[in-house]
């Protein structure tokens, strides 16, 4: 899975609900099916609070599990032993150049609007409304719930998301602020790319938010880690 694949499945949720939740959970475990071009794989987010959310991608093209993290305001990217604080990643990105004002121009501009179909869809035990929409001129389906033990671990996508908004495809940063029709509901099926599988309320050990090295600074092995990440 490419890094512009993991960087949506992480946040093609987070669009289509929880922008609005507030409310504090307790620990929780949620695991979606991914389906991409690069083949099948799985997505695990384990959520405590706002300060200890992790996101494991497995993916079948993949030669490393990779793990997203974050711990208290950091958040960390993990392939096998190798760590990266994604603030350094996104102040290195931001340095590498930004679009062209004329495509920024345009991507601020796009708006996606959620027709309720009227239909319902039952998916690991839990119910929610089929909703259609439309983005770039490509038709959409997606389930939504306002289950609140599913929007407990979604939560924590959205506090990744926000620390890593700038390493984030802008058309995945728009899907985050659109339409108050599907706030404060979570994800249970994005067309045949993302369905999820279960979950679960039990407690997640200490261990589970414990860095397998130090970060690596930039430079060493930053390099090799973006390979990893774009899939090479």
């Amino acid at each position: 899975m490419k890094m512009r694949e993991v960087t949506y499945a992480c946040v093609a949720m987070i669009g289509m609900g929880l922008i609005g939740a507030q409310s504090a959970f307790a620990d929780a475990t949620v695991v979606y099916k991914n389906t991409s071009s690069e083949g099948s794989g799985m997505q695990t987010i384990r959520y405590v609070d706002k300060k200890h959310v992790r996101i494991d991608m497995a993916n079948d093209a993949a030669r490393h599990e990779r793990t997203i993290m974050k711990l208290g305001d950091k958040v960390y990217m993990i392939i096998g032993e190798v760590v990266q604080d994604l603030n350094q990643m996104a102040q290195m990105m931001a340095m590498m150049g930004k679009k062209p004002k004329e495509r920024a121009a345009k991507d601020k501009g796009v708006s996606i609007k959620y027709v309720d179909t009227g239909r319902t869809e039952t998916i690991a035990g839990i119910t929610g409304k089929v909703y259609r929409f439309t983005e770039r001129g490509k038709k959409h389906e997606v389930v939504l719930s306002k289950d609140k033990d599913l929007q407990a671990a979604v939560l924590g996508v959205v506090e990744v998301a926000k620390a890593m908004s700038v390493t984030m495809p802008t058309d995945s940063k728009n899907m985050m602020g659109q339409s108050g029709l599907i706030k404060s509901m979570a994800l249970l099926r994005l067309d045949h790319v993302m369905k999820l599988q279960s979950l679960k309320r039990d407690r997640i050990p200490k261990s589970v938010f414990k860095l397998p090295s130090e970060p690596q600074q930039m430079g060493g092995g930053f390099e090799s880690l973006m390979k990893g990440m774009m899939g090479r």
